[in-house]
């Protein structure tokens, strides 16, 4: 339920590993919804003869399941919360419910208080103590479970056979495992982490200063000073990052090759997918402008700065990324000198790499005037305006690509934080013969953005995109568009006109 891209992979992350530990738990079987489709493929290819196998299974043998879990997560700033239900499949009944919360930054301790109460719910002996479950006495375990049989009888839950004796010894292994699997996670996270944060240096070189010039508009001019940058993955850091894994005693660890880096974590624990998919995270790096005292003035990053644009998994553990001396990203930082210089003082910059927070581009196209044909010709009209609208406006976010800034004095500020620009659209035989912009924001860097988009986009032909898709283009003379581009850039987490933590 969170509007964070930066959470999407928490939707299949957090069910794999829930599934994984609470299959281990003693006498509980656990089915997942994902495993059934691949299930069922086999037994269809068996049961057909196209597997070789001498004993084939027999079809409508699947484990019927008892309880359904489901639930929601909620964010709110760093805390995450879980709410999960336990519905009895054949009635509907929620028959228990499961809340828990925790830091963003710890997803694996969170998921094993998931786990702790889920099992809770099905074994009330856990909730005597889960965590000193290790040091309860036999005679105390005997107790619990005597209370647990109960329980099974009058809310129907599946009862657990054996001994009350090994179901205990069973708990305390199952606890055991479950905080070394756990461990192992936690190490996974800090590992994608820590490379993010240390395995890379950047280098910035002398400012050079520019002026862009604005016609017709009231920012005739702005000085704007460029400073050069690159940023390189260092094979001696990601080297020391694996070093201090391994001294965790974990399984977490890696090594550094010509083409990026392996790393050595367990895949049974479900580390290594953590561990990629944490690493994964679309992430975006910025320039901050630093005054002398270290507070925020500024912050820059050009639209294709993003990080996940430039790793490639080679294979579940192998993954690509430029490395020293090939730059991870290379370019231009501009600042207007009214940011970063005041008074004399001059900023001092720095580098950050950090989840990219809910940016995004809109490209809205809406037709002016009304068609004068009647009957099928109207019918034939609309179809191919839509299409040509829908290719027009993947044409336009395609080739609109504004940078992520912010800078003290704050110009033209929006709640949420958004730019907005309206202009007109004029199309002829799938082509773009004229665009202008009628309204947008006093900000120099979306404006400058607004006008290299018009240099990209006049004479554009929507039927010449190397898709080789062919478009009808609209017959008639001019169609005439209304378009709006809406740049959404949540930049609240870089601490613009504060220190940063």
């Amino acid at each position: 339920m969170t509007r964070h891209p930066q959470l999407d992979w928490l939707r299949r992350g957090l069910q794999e590993m829930l599934v994984s530990d609470l299959a281990q738990w003693p006498k509980l079987e656990v089915v997942s919804r994902d495993a059934l489709g691949s299930v069922l493929r086999e037994q269809w290819l068996q049961q057909r003869g196209f597997s070789s196998g001498e004993n084939p299974v027999s079809l409508g043998r699947l484990k019927g399941v008892r309880y359904l879990i489901q639930g929601r997560m909620f964010a709110q700033e760093e805390t995450l919360a879980v709410n999960l239900q336990i519905v009895d499949v054949e009635t509907g009944v929620v028959v228990g419910a499961v809340n828990a919360k925790g830091l963003g930054s710890d997803i694996p301790g969170l998921e094993q208080d998931i786990v702790t109460r889920v099992i809770g719910v099905f074994d009330p002996s856990l909730n005597v103590d889960t965590r000193s479950m290790s040091d309860q006495t036999v005679e105390n375990s005997e107790l619990s479970s005597s209370r647990h049989l109960e329980i099974d009888q009058e809310r129907r839950y599946l009862p657990f056979s054996g001994s009350v004796h090994s179901h205990a010894v069973d708990q305390i292994d199952a606890l055991l495992s479950l905080e070394k699997l756990t461990h192992e996670r936690r190490g996974a996270y800090w590992l994608a982490e820590t490379i993010w944060h240390e395995g890379w240096v950047s280098e910035i070189g002398h400012p050079l200063y520019q002026v862009w010039q604005f016609p017709n508009d009231s920012m005739s001019s702005v000085p704007v000073m460029a400073i050069p940058i690159s940023l390189f993955f260092s094979p001696h850091r990601l080297a020391h990052i694996f070093e201090q894994a391994q001294k965790t005693e974990t399984d977490s660890g890696g090594y550094v090759d010509s083409d990026g880096f392996r790393t050595t974590l367990d895949e049974g624990s479900g580390a290594q997918l953590l561990f990629v998919e944490h690493f994964q995270k679309p992430r975006r790096v910025f320039i901050r402008a630093l005054n002398e005292e270290g507070d925020v003035l500024a912050i820059f990053s050009p639209w294709a700065w993003r990080t996940e644009r430039r790793i490639l998994m080679r294979d579940p553990q192998g993954v690509s990324v430029p490395m020293w001396p090939n730059p991870f990203v290379t370019g231009f930082v501009q600042f207007p000198v009214e940011w970063v210089e005041r008074e004399g003082h001059h900023a001092t910059f720095d580098t950050v790499v950090v989840p990219v927070p809910n940016e995004q581009v809109l490209v809205t196209l809406e037709p002016i005037g009304e068609s004068k044909e009647e009957g099928s010709e109207i019918s034939q009209q609309v179809d191919q305006e839509d299409v040509f609208i829908q290719d027009l406006g993947n044409l336009i976010k395609s080739k609109w690509t504004p940078s992520i800034t912010e800078g003290l004095p704050v110009r033209g500020y929006l709640p949420g934080n958004k730019r907005t620009a309206v202009g007109v659209v004029h199309a002829q035989d799938g082509k773009i013969r004229y665009i202008k912009f009628q309204h947008w924001p006093e900000d120099p860097f979306f404006l400058k953005s607004l006008q290299d988009l018009q240099l990209k986009l006049l004479e554009a032909c929507l039927e010449c995109q190397d898709s080789g898709q062919v478009v009808p283009h609209l017959p008639g003379s001019f169609k005439t568009f209304r378009l709006q581009l809406t740049l959404v850039k949540d930049i609240h987490a870089l601490h613009l006109g504060s220190r940063p933590h």
